[in-house]
């Protein structure tokens, strides 16, 4: 469905909780916000309930600032092992670092370990002992409730830490549940290795191989995310320097095809893609340090 029609579905069944990826309830509100005052009326959201990593602060002020005093609670989970943890403002702190996210878990159902960032270079976690609470590390999961395809010591690709459960929650939770939940703060997919635009997970790795690939002709390339000027939606833009055109290497048409089809490109989010093909390395973003192009630039996180 296209924002238009969900919005349309929202005033016209009274829905009052919308529930999706955190880019999609995004692009879905900032569709609202561009209403007339009466076509924005007739929305009633007064819950947001989204998924993936943590909306950034600026999204959650836009989605408050269009939709009213929402509630806005987020699951964390996975395809592997389903969903583990929920984050509701009532019983989370607010005071947390910015671009973080808690999340409550019942140990009963899954253990939660924190590891060192080094354990996700190697082929095993075996022998690799968890950080102090409190600290960042590589979210490591084994679930403890599945009968089929277990999750042992299973590395997310999160970064994460363990805290306390604030004294808010323990006002709200029955005494004998306490012992059994902890916080896990998220900070998100670990940016050393992948990225994520518009719902789905990029891993460099692949990126790197589809870049090298036969025909392809790309010389230097850059995947840069970006905030749009008019809404927090974020954008994802690929420059490319290439071969001069011959038939040992595909067109530019072709390669274009190829990238939507590797990005996901659909009508709903063709206004946030864009490829820039350069004549020169003088149109990449590089280091600071080594006035080297960098393959990944994050301008929203």
């Amino acid at each position: 469905m296209t924002p238009a029609e969900v919005v349309h579905a929202l005033a016209h069944y009274h829905v009052n909780v919308i529930t999706g990826d955190g880019s999609q309830v995004v692009q879905v509100v900032h569709h609202i916000s561009t209403l007339p005052a009466e076509e924005k009326a007739k929305i009633k959201l007064t819950k947001v309930l989204y998924t993936s990593e943590p909306l950034t602060e600026t999204q959650q002020s836009h989605i408050r600032a269009t939709l009213g005093p929402v509630k806005i609670c987020s699951v964390w989970g996975s395809a592997e092992a389903g969903p583990c943890a929920l984050s509701d403002p009532d019983l989370t702190s607010p005071e947390r670092p910015p671009g973080t996210m808690d999340f409550i878990f019942d140990t009963r159902q899954v253990v939660i370990e924190i590891l060192p960032h080094s354990a996700s270079e190697g082929d095993s976690s075996a022998g690799v002992k968890s950080v102090p609470d409190g600290e960042e590390g590589i979210i490591v999961q084994t679930s403890l409730v599945r009968r089929r395809n277990p999750l042992v010591r299973y590395i997310t690709g999160d970064v994460g830490s363990l805290q306390p459960l604030p004294e808010k929650a323990r006002a709200i939770i029955p005494e004998s549940e306490l012992e059994h939940l902890r916080v896990l703060r998220l900070r998100g997919r670990d940016r050393r290795f992948s990225f994520k635009w518009f719902g789905m997970y990029f891993e460099f790795e692949n990126i790197v191989s589809f870049m090298q690939g036969d025909k392809t002709g790309v010389l230097q390339w850059q995947v840069i995310l970006a905030t749009l000027e008019s809404s927090p939606q974020t954008k994802l833009e690929i420059r490319l320097l290439r071969q001069a055109d011959n038939e040992h290497i595909m067109t530019k048409e072709e390669l274009l095809n190829k990238l939507e089809k590797y990005f996901f490109i659909l009508p709903e989010n063709e206004h946030l893609f864009q490829v820039t093909f350069l004549d020169d390395l003088s149109g990449f973003e590089k280091s600071s340090t080594g006035n080297k192009v960098m393959k990944f630039v994050d301008k929203v996180h």
